[in-house]
C-alpha cells in the first residue's frame, strides 16, 4: 500500500508521523504555514513560530517520549544528544532505565525532526497554508493550497488545537476548562555556568496554595519558569509585568541558584497563556475516508503535565502501524481509545487543583478538599524514604511509563498513612503563602 499522503502541520506530531509513514514506504509530503526555520541549532532553539504560540512557553519531554523516540526514531534521538540536549534521570528508589527526561526546548526537538525529513528527502512545503481538504464522493482526493489542488489519498491533520480542518470532520466529545493561566519567561545561563540541579528530572515544581511555579531546564544553558494562577484571579494578573514577575520569583529559594546576578539573564518577555481547555475529539461519521486527525487536532490536555509530545509521538506510531496494515481509520480509533484515559486523568487532576486553589484564595478551610484530592505525584516523589513503592509509582506516572492514574484504593491507603510525614515535609520546605505572593507582586 503506497498512497500519497499529505501531512498538514509540522509540529512534533506531524513531523513524527511524516517520518514514520515515509520509512514504511509511503509517499509523504509535509505542509507548514510558518516559514522555514534556521538550520543552526542555537538559532533554532530561540525560534518561536507564529503558527504555534505554545513555542513561547516551557515544554518537557518525558520518559515515554524518549523511550518511543529511541525505539522508533533512534536517529532523531542521537541527533538531539549530539547537539546539546541532555538526558536527566527522574530519581526514585527503584528507578528504571526509561525514567529519563530530555532537557530540550520544543523548537530544538522540531529542528531535529526537520533535519531527519531532509535526510529522508521528504518534500517539505514551508509557508504553505492548506485551505481545505478536497473530497471525491466519500473519500479524500487532495488538498487546496492557494489556487491549486494537489492530489492525495490520505491527509494527516496535524494542525493543532486550532486546526481549521478538524471542525468539519470531527466532533467534540469532551471539553473542560483547565482552570489555569500561565505566565512564562525564558532565560539563558551565562557562558561557562553549568545548570544548577533540578528536583524532578528536568523540572523543579513548587506547589503553592492558590498558585503554582515550575522551572524547566532546557538545552544549551536555556531554562524557563512559569507561574500559574486561576483564570478568574485578577489579583495575580500583574504577573505579566516583568518586574512584578521577578519580585515573585525572588520569594523562592529553589530558584535562587538560577537567578542570582551574574548567573543568568532573561531572553524573553513574560508571556501569558490563557483560555486553556482540555478537549477530546472523535472522527465524525461524515468524515471522508483518508482524513486522519492527530496530535492536538484530536486531543488537547493541560500542559501542566507535559504530556503533549509523548501523546503526539504515540499517536504517530499507532497511526503509521494502521496505515501499513491498510486500515488508516482504525489508527485514529485506536488513538482515541489510547488517549481517553490520559485525558480523563488530567481532568481529575485539574479539578482537584482548581478546587484547592479557589479555597486557598478565598481563605477557606482546606482539610476536606485535601482529603478528597487524588494523590499528588510530585509530593509523593519525595516520599521514597518512607514508602518506596509510592515514590516509584509516582516517578513512573510522571514519566507516563505506567497506567494513567494514581487514584486507586491502594495508593489512597498508602497516601493516607503518609499524610503526617508529607505535612512535616511541607512545613520544613514551605512554599510562600498566597498573601506573600500578592505582596511581592505589588512591590509593597
Amino acid at each position: 500500500m503506497n498512497e500519497r499522503t499529505a501531512v498538514v502541520g509540522a509540529g512534533v506530531a506531524g513531523l513524527c508521523t511524516a517520518l514514520l509513514l515515509s520509512r514504511q514506504g509511503q509517499h509523504v509530503e509535509v505542509y507548514e504555514r510558518d516559514p522555514e526555520g534556521p538550520s543552526d541549532v542555537l538559532d533554532a532553539g530561540a525560534r518561536t513560530r507564529p503558527g504555534a504560540p505554545q513555542t513561547r512557553h516551557p515544554h518537557v519531554f518525558l520518559g515515554l517520549f524518549r523511550k518511543q523516540l529511541i525505539s522508533h526514531l533512534p536517529d532523531v534521538h542521537d541527533d538531539l544528544i549530539a547537539n546539546g540536549v541532555g538526558e536527566v534521570p527522574l530519581a526514585s528508589p527503584g528507578a528504571t532505565p526509561d525514567q529519563v527526561m530530555l532537557a530540550a526546548r520544543r523548537s530544538v526537538v522540531e529542528w531535529a525532526l526537520r533535519r531527519a525529513l531532509d535526510r529522508d528527502a521528504i518534500p517539505y512545503h514551508a509557508g504553505a497554508s492548506v485551505q481545505e481538504i478536497v473530497t471525491s464522493g466519500s473519500a479524500v482526493s487532495g488538498v487546496r493550497v492557494s489556487d491549486d489542488v494537489v492530489p492525495y489519498d490520505l491527509v494527516v491533520d496535524a494542525c493543532g488545537a486550532r486546526s481549521r480542518l478538524a471542525p468539519s470532520w470531527t466532533e467534540v466529545v469532551a471539553d473542560v476548562e483547565c482552570g489555569k493561566v500561565y505566565n512564562s519567561r525564558f532565560y539563558r545561563l551565562a557562558e561557562g555556568v553549568a545548570p544548577p540541579p533540578t528536583r524532578y528530572g528536568t523540572v523543579t515544581v513548587v506547589d503553592g496554595l492558590g498558585y503554582g511555579v515550575a522551572l524547566f531546564s532546557h538545552d544549551h544553558g536555556s531554562f524557563s519558569i512559569d507561574v500559574g494562577r486561576l483564570p478568574e484571579d485578577e489579583t495575580l494578573k500583574d504577573l505579566r509585568d516583568a518586574s512584578a514577575f521577578s519580585r515573585v520569583l525572588g520569594l523562592f529559594p529553589q530558584f535562587e541558584p538560577w537567578l542570582k546576578p551574574g548567573v543568568s539573564t532573561p531572553v524573553s518577555e513574560v508571556v501569558p497563556m490563557a483560555g486553556l481547555r482540555n478537549v477530546m475529539r472523535t472522527l465524525s461519521p461524515s468524515a471522508p475516508s483518508g482524513y486522519l486527525p492527530i496530535g492536538d487536532a484530536l486531543c488537547v490536555t493541560d500542559p501542566t503535565f507535559g504530556r503533549g509530545a509523548a501523546l503526539g509521538l504515540g499517536q504517530a506510531i499507532r497511526l503509521a502501524t494502521a496505515v501499513a496494515a491498510g486500515d488508516p481509520v482504525s489508527g485514529v480509533r485506536e488513538n482515541e481509545q489510547w488517549l481517553r484515559p490520559w485525558y480523563d486523568d488530567v481532568i481529575l487532576q485539574d479539578q482537584g487543583r482548581t478546587a484547592l486553589w479557589r479555597a486557598a484564595v478565598a481563605n477557606e478551610p482546606l482539610e476536606a478538599i485535601l482529603a478528597g484530592l487524588p494523590p499528588n505525584p510530585f509530593m509523593l516523589l519525595d516520599a521514597g524514604e518512607h514508602d518506596p513503592v509510592l515514590a516509584d509509582a509516582s516517578a513512573q506516572y510522571v514519566n507516563m511509563l505506567a497506567a494513567p492514574t494514581m487514584d486507586t484504593p491502594e495508593f489512597r491507603e498508602r497516601v493516607g498513612k503518609l499524610i503526617p510525614v508529607l505535612m512535616t515535609q511541607m512545613m520544613m520546605n514551605p512554599a510562600p503563602s498566597y498573601a506573600e505572593v500578592v505582596k511581592a507582586l505589588s512591590g509593597t
